[in-house]
């Protein structure tokens, strides 16, 4: 009978990271996920949940006491955009997803593990690229001159260096996402759906104008 590859996914307690694990698990992988908490709405299908702190380097080293074969790394410090476009929480945000990621990338080299994704965002591309609401500029040649929307944005498009530096230095497979041009049509009639179903007293955060990224997650699950 063929081994099961083990794969552990970083995040696994959030919206997306817990949908990944049910996809994986799917895909016939052992899957091991680890973050703050558990999903809030559903059963985490995960083989083993790992419950801790992704900043604590300590934590961290005891979660890769195995090679995994594939690690897929979603977990940062997200509290949507009332907390990540405020002001008040970047320093916060900064240095716990930066550190988040350091010690996930050290760990990926100590226990030698190979192949790992990172999911970045689309809070990396310029914000003078997203003045017009109707037609975002997201491709991927468009991400420099940098000018992140954000300081969340800034963390992201570091980390995607860091990454790649990881890849360059120490022969990880490293791979990225920070969403584009493809999940444009389905993020604005998501949006359209999400603002007929909303009062007005519900979408009161900015302008009721729709200038803030709203993703629409397409996966076969």
């Amino acid at each position: 009978m063929k081994k099961k590859k083990i794969v552990l996914v970083c995040g696994a307690g959030g919206f997306i990271g817990s949908h990944l694990v049910k996809k994986l698990k799917k895909e016939g992988f052992y899957v091991v996920g680890v973050d703050l908490k558990k999903p809030e709405y559903s059963e985490t299908l995960a083989d083993e949940f790992i419950l801790g702190d992704l900043t604590n380097q300590k934590f961290v080293k005891k979660v890769f006491n195995k090679k995994f074969d594939e690690v897929y790394q979603l977990a940062a410090d997200m509290g949507g955009a009332g907390y990540i476009f405020t002001g008040d929480n970047d320093a916060k945000i900064m240095y716990s997803s930066a550190l988040i990621n350091l010690n996930v990338l050290n760990e990926m080299v100590n226990s030698k593990s190979k192949k790992i994704f990172y999911s970045s965002s689309a809070c990396i591309y310029p914000d003078y690229n997203q003045l017009n609401p109707e037609n975002p500029k997201t491709s991927e040649d468009s991400a420099y001159p940098a000018q992140p929307d954000s300081e969340y944005g800034w963390e992201k498009l570091f980390s995607e260096h860091m990454f790649l530096a990881y890849y360059r230095n120490f022969g990880l497979k490293a791979r990225k996402a920070h969403g584009g041009e493809d999940g444009k049509r389905h993020r604005r009639q998501f949006a359209e759906k999400w603002q007929r179903q909303k009062t007005e007293e519900q979408l009161k955060y900015g302008e009721t104008e729709s200038k803030q990224d709203l993703f629409y997650i397409l996966m076969n699950v």
